[in-house]
């Protein structure tokens, strides 16, 4: 069955009468109440009100020894519009274009607490206005018992750290946390070189704990120590008898290659690129009995992608148990291992066809 057409149901005159109709209202004149309509030629243009007042207010600030201040920010809003200015050397300024009536005068000067000043400004009055700042800026006491010194140091990084950098070290105060002498917790940033520096350092004893790149903010994992060995602790103290700090990581890693199975007898495997390499710790050994008791910690693992010879390199891993996850396609292989202080793992894995 044919279905009718557009001409069919509509008849072409009074389809040309539509289109004729939006062709004339797009051509023509925009309405009387269009907004950006242009004046005729020769109309004078009107001002533009500013909302400028004819008055100045002048006037002098002074500190709380009654000195002039030099610099001092002095402004006001005017409306919508702020006016402002700055001091000159014996503490004058003037504000002008302002109308008549009350003002509020914001005055602030490095060093005195900012005040804000209600005057009137009276235009058939010269009598300059003094604005006079009262309260210092003191900076807070120290605390009686603080005892700060410098500290610097070196970590041998080892090699198994991640090439481009981006450690950290925590210190972390053993004493309580509502203890002012027990100092406070620090965080600074390791070079590539292994370098990192400490200023004013409070004296006390605390926790020293190296952050890999990829935990940088966080507690852990530690990699001076494994878990089942002793923290790193340091005792500084405030008169220089510290002296240069020396750490060493015991960071390990694990690398591998990731292939697929030959496509045809006797071919070699060819190497799988972009799969996905998931380490995650374990942190409780596994039951004999039954696999169903292994641990392991979902917020905190290492990921990487496998290069295009299907080779990947996970760094800065702390000695312990691991359960090492591959990911290619449709395939998926797991194998546990054992990464030891200051060593490196190989574990590599063919995938299914």
């Amino acid at each position: 069955m044919r279905r009718p057409g557009l001409l069919s149901i509509v008849p072409l005159a009074s389809l040309t009468a539509v289109v004729g109709v939006l062709a004339v209202a797009a051509l023509s004149d925009p309405p009387l109440d269009f907004p950006f309509s242009e004046p005729p030629e020769g109309a004078p243009i009107p001002d533009i009100e500013l909302a400028l007042g004819e008055h100045e207010l002048g006037g002098v600030v002074l500190g709380p020894d009654g000195a002039p201040v030099d610099g001092a920010g002095v402004s006001v809003k005017e409306g919508a519009r702020p006016v402002w200015t700055w001091t000159s050397a014996d503490g004058a300024f003037t504000l002008e274009e302002l109308g008549a009536g009350p003002k509020r005068v914001l005055v602030t000067a490095l060093g005195l607490q900012a005040t804000a000043f209600d005057v009137e400004l009276d235009p058939a009055s010269d009598e300059p206005v003094v604005l006079r700042l009262e309260r210092r800026i003191v900076p807070p006491e120290v605390v009686d018992g603080l005892r700060l010194q410098d500290l610097a140091g070196a970590v041998d990084l080892g090699p198994h750290a991640h090439p481009g950098g981006g450690h950290e070290l925590l210190f972390q105060p053993l004493a309580g946390p509502f203890e002012v002498s027990g100092g406070f917790p620090r965080r600074v940033a390791v070079d590539e070189d292994g370098r990192f520096e400490v200023p004013l350092l409070h004296e006390g004893a605390y926790r020293v704990i190296l952050l890999g790149p990829d935990d940088r903010g966080g507690a852990g994992p530690d990699l001076l120590t494994s878990e089942a060995g002793p923290p790193v602790t340091l005792q500084h103290g405030a008169d220089g008898a510290t002296g240069e700090m020396s750490l060493r990581s015991i960071a390990g890693s694990v690398a591998g290659v990731v292939r697929a199975p030959a496509q045809e007898p006797g071919a070699p495997a060819s190497p799988v690129r972009g799969a996905l390499v998931r380490v995650e710790p374990i942190t409780a050994a596994p039951d004999r009995a039954s696999d169903r008791e292994t641990r392991l910690s979902p917020d905190d693992f290492r990921a990487a992608r496998t290069d295009p010879a299907g080779r990947y390199a996970i760094r800065d891993l702390r000695p312990g148990r691991y359960r090492v996850t591959v990911v290619a396609g449709r395939s998926r292989r797991q194998s546990d291992i054992v990464v030891p202080a200051e060593g490196s793992v190989e574990a590599s894995f063919e995938t299914t066809r």
